[in-house]
């Protein structure tokens, strides 16, 4: 009498038999490896999970609203309370009156002005984001803190230009730019001047000066300083020899007979100040100014930048713009957006032999940033070879095992010396569906990948970013709850580190939708 280590199993209802690796009477071999419910429902969650990503594709696409129906911003690159700032929020309550529609002014600063004029120049094109750009463009793609240029944006109005100023005090011994210049000339590395921190528009006005001069660099020490108002005080207190800033910031100080001006750097005298000599007057070709305007992203309709164009002119051209930049100190200069523009072209030309004068186009603390979507892309890649290698892991572990659910098989359902080899169609049919799982795998993440960088500019890194690493972590196996946790952690500790503390440029607003 034959005893078997088991009870033969019965044949499934509804269910043929098929040839196997044995054909015992009244049992029944599968022809392959059994397929539980979670691979069964796998390609649908495949499906669905490529839906979900073409689906925000298509609304974020699709669901932009013009800009009449929405609040306007102008964005500001430099802190609330500042020169720019105050300029900014005069044309936002401007705009408002003139086309009654909400405007705001929204601060962005950091990166010596990097951050705002980057969230403004990737912003949508669609009339509704306005930014205050300011000298700095002209200089801080040469000296490696961005790479923003003019041409990243559609020029929309010039309205101010304040020509640099050489500042002493009262009682110094020089009275005119040609003694000043005499005296570093035979004194050269002993002369303390500044007026703003290194690299910054006075610091690059006084270097450009030498320059046109034949002074080297090095001839004069400069003394980086936040601003001018404190290289003002330094200035009075005997601690400086001279400032390079512009005439409104000391005007009071002038107007007290604290301080002496030696020369102005405009092309002519100045309106408000006609007894104060330009720099060429003094025999040296040179002309420095720090001007704000106002710009759209590049692309912008024609018939949106047209309109903006005639609105803005028509506040430039008005009492109270005027009152407001006389009360200021400001120097008022409107260009058009073509004049506008070649005026950029210019400035960038001449700010480039400066900045190689002055030693900051290798950066001003060594730095060679890559770009705002660095980061980004570097993490999108660090998930893909994340979920790759858990993937593989997990797919090593189902082979491994079917492999031994098949050996049991072999041992348990054969009677003794009827064991056989696998048949070779159920191995070749294992193999061609683990191929075309793996294809279908490397498509799907390379479509996330894409949909990821495509909605960077337009949800913002957190969001784009919350949305990607949420479905690539669900589709390696993870719970819903579980990607979106995994997720949210790594936008936040992403945030902290390089937003707060290294002061990185990220897309789009940073932690939310282009503002």
């Amino acid at each position: 009498m034959k005893s078997h280590s088991r009870l033969p199993l019965p044949l499934p209802p509804g269910l043929l038999k098929t040839p196997g690796r044995c054909m015992t009477p009244g049992r029944y071999t599968p022809p392959g490896p059994s397929i539980s419910l979670t691979e069964s429902v796998r390609p649908c969650r495949r499906r669905q999970t490529l839906c979900v990503v073409l689906w925000l594709t298509l609304i974020l696409g699709c669901g932009g609203t013009s800009s009449t129906q929405r609040t306007m911003t102008i964005i500001c690159p430099w802190s609330p309370g500042g020169g720019t700032d105050r300029v900014a929020r005069f044309w936002a309550d401007a705009l408002q009156r003139e086309t009654g529609q909400a405007v705001v002014v929204v601060n962005r600063t950091g990166g010596s002005g990097a951050i705002g004029h980057f969230a403004g120049a990737h912003a949508r094109p669609d009339g509704s984001t306005l930014t205050i750009i300011t000298f700095e463009l002209c200089t801080m793609h040469r000296m490696k803190v961005s790479r923003l240029t003019f041409e990243d944006y559609d020029c929309l109005l010039q309205m101010n230009a304040d020509p640099a100023a050489l500042f002493v005090r009262q009682d110094a011994p020089w009275q005119n730019l040609a003694e000043f210049m005499r005296e570093i000339r035979q004194r050269p590395g002993e002369i303390r001047m500044s007026g703003t921190a290194t690299g910054g528009a006075w610091d690059l006005a006084r270097a450009g000066l030498q320059r046109a001069a034949d002074l080297p660099l090095d001839s004069v020490i400069w003394v980086p300083h936040q601003g001018s108002a404190p290289s003002l005080v330094e200035l009075m207190g005997g601690h400086l020899d001279a400032v390079c800033c512009s005439l409104p910031e000391a005007a009071a100080q002038v107007a007290g007979g604290s301080l002496r001006v030696l020369a102005v750097m405009s092309e002519e005298r100045l309106a408000d100040f006609p007894n104060i000599p330009t720099v060429r007057e003094q025999g040296i070709d040179w002309v420095a100014v720090a001007w704000r305007g106002l710009a759209l992203p590049r692309g912008t309709p024609p018939e949106i930048l047209n309109s903006l164009k005639e609105t803005c002119l028509k506040i430039a051209g008005g009492a109270d713009f005027r009152k407001f930049m006389a009360k200021n100190g400001f120097a008022i200069r409107v260009r058009e957006p073509a004049e506008f523009r070649e005026f950029l072209r210019q400035q960038d030309e001449q700010w480039n032999e400066v900045v190689r004068f002055s030693g900051y186009h290798n950066g001003l603390t060594g730095n060679n940033d890559p770009g705002p979507l660095a980061l980004p892309l570097l993490l999108s890649l660090g998930l893909v070879v994340g979920g790759g290698i858990e993937w593989l892991n997990r797919r090593r572990s189902r082979n491994t095992g079917a492999g031994g659910a098949l050996a049991i098989h072999r041992q348990t359902d054969c009677d003794p010396g009827e064991v056989r080899d696998v048949a070779p169609d159920r191995e070749t049919s294992a193999s061609a569906a683990a191929v075309a799982g793996t294809g279908n795998d490397v498509l799907l993440v390379v479509a996330i990948m894409v949909a990821y960088v495509s909605l960077i500019p337009r949800l913002g890194f957190a969001a784009a970013t919350l949305i990607f690493a949420t479905l690539l972590a669900r589709r390696f196996g993870a719970r819903w709850s579980r990607a979106a946790f995994g997720a949210a952690v790594i936008v936040l500790f992403v945030w902290v580190l390089f937003v707060v503390i290294f002061r990185v440029q990220l897309p789009a607003g940073v932690m939310g939708r282009s503002v």
